[in-house]
Formats: structure tokens, sequence, C-alpha cells
């Protein structure tokens, strides 16, 4: 737990230092409520009820200064004639203290797995989809809407990828398809060569299952992979076999090498 003690222990030495200062006690009372709305996304859900500027308290902002001085600003515009000032973020900056106290609350931040995700670059879809989420959403909904962007992202890259290896193998175009399997991108492979192809290969196939024919070069079809006779030198192992099976649109199931 030594993450969640360090700010903890800041600020118990600075209330023990400010016990009969009520103007510093109230300061730091209004710095740490500060860091927990911020934190907790509870200063975001503010800002969208009073219509304040919310860049300060979105998820993927880091805690700083600035953070604290935006939300006790909101707090006073809020509630002008209750709510007292401060602290401010020149206070902030200029108190060792206070200061302290705020850099320990990022860093916790950052070390329970909460470290600001970077932003894309400015003018992106994907920057204005994390602009617009940041608006509608509020916090618990955001985590969950960026959690199922990262992953269709994700899908996306790998579905880009795969396109991108059928197109190249065989010119198989999946984006023009709405669904597919991996037997429709083998019967186009397959659409690809003619007639005369298929007969080509259906011959050397025939000719790689006769073992009569194979002896004479010192070869035998041996469960499906051509091999020496006299040893053990594969020339064409079994997977490489079927498919030329497959390509000669034979069925692998019938073919047996002839003696």
């Amino acid at each position: 737990m030594k993450e969640s003690i360090e700010s903890e222990t800041i600020m118990k030495g600075l209330l023990l230092e400010a016990e009969d200062n009520a103007s510093r006690l109230g300061t730091l009372s209004r710095l740490k409520e500060a860091c927990d709305d911020v934190l907790s996304g509870h200063a975001l859900k503010l800002a969208r009820q009073c219509g304040w500027r919310k860049d300060w308290f979105v998820p993927n902002r880091a805690l700083v200064y600035r953070s604290v001085h935006e939300y006790r600003k909101m707090r006073q515009f809020v509630s002008p004639r209750t709510e007292p000032p401060g602290p401010t973020l020149d206070t902030i900056a200029h108190d060792p203290g206070l200061s302290s106290y705020v850099k320990a609350r990022e860093r916790e931040r950052e070390r329970a797995g909460q470290a600001r995700p970077s932003r894309p670059r400015s003018g992106t879809r994907a920057r204005r989809s994390d602009d617009i989420i940041a608006e509608k959403l509020d916090f618990n909904e955001q985590a969950i809407v960026r959690t199922e962007l990262v992953a269709g992202r994700l899908a996306q890259r790998k579905f880009d990828t795969l396109a991108a290896f059928f197109h190249r193998l065989a010119g198989v175009d999946l984006g023009k398809r709405e669904t597919f399997s991996f037997e429709d991108v083998a019967c186009s492979i397959r659409g690809q060569l003619s007639g005369d192809d298929r007969e080509l290969i259906e011959r050397l196939v025939a000719r790689l299952h006769d073992n009569e024919l194979l002896v004479g070069m010192g070869l035998i079809n041996d469960g499906g992979r051509i091999l020496t006779e006299y040893g053990d030198l594969v020339l064409v192992k079994r997977d490489e076999l079927r498919v030329l099976v497959r390509l000669a649109g034979l069925d692998p199931g019938r073919l047996k090498p002839v003696n």
C-alpha cells in the first residue's frame, strides 16, 4: 500500500503544522477535496451540470496545480456567497507543502494504473472521438466506451493486415465482402486457376501417387510423403502434397499410392 501512503503522510504533516491556524486548515481541506473530486470524476460531472470548462477534469489529463485552481474557481462560480477562495495556482506553486501534495496525488494515480493515455494528434478522427466522449459521458461510462474503442481499433488493424495479406497472395479483396470464411478465400484462389492449370496439377498429383513410376526414380510415396527409397530424405512433404491435391480439385480421401 506504499502508493496510497505518500500523499496521506504529506497531508498529515501539513495538518499538524497548521493545527492552530484555521485559515491554513481550510486551505488544506479545500486542496484535498479538489484533488479527490478531480480524480474521482466528480469535478467533471459538476462542470457539465454548471456549464464550466471541462478541459482540466477529463480522465486523460494529469492532476496539476491548474486542475485544483480551475476546480476552486468552478466551486466559487456555483456558490459565490458561501464558497471561500483558493488555493489558487500561484499559491500552490509557491507553497512547497501544497505542491508536494498535488504531485504525490498525481504519482499515485499513475502507479495505480490510471496514467493518462496519449492524446491523439489534433485534427484526427481519434481526437474528435475522445473529445466527444469527454463531453457527453460521465466518468464511469467514459472508461467503458474507451475500452470498446481500443478493442475496435485493434480489430480493424488485424483485419487490414489480413486483407492486405490475401490481396497480395491471390488478389482476393476482403474489403468488398460483407462476410467471408477461409473456405471462401480458398475457393477464390482455386478459381483463379484455369482448367488447363488444374489438369496439369492433376497429372502431377497422379504421378506423385504412382509408386511404380516413382521407384524408377529412386522415390516412393509413403503415406502422402515423397521420399527417397534408399533413405529418409523427403522431396515433397505430406501437407505440401495435400495442397497440390486441393488445387487440382481432387478428393484427398480417395487418393492412395498405386503400387
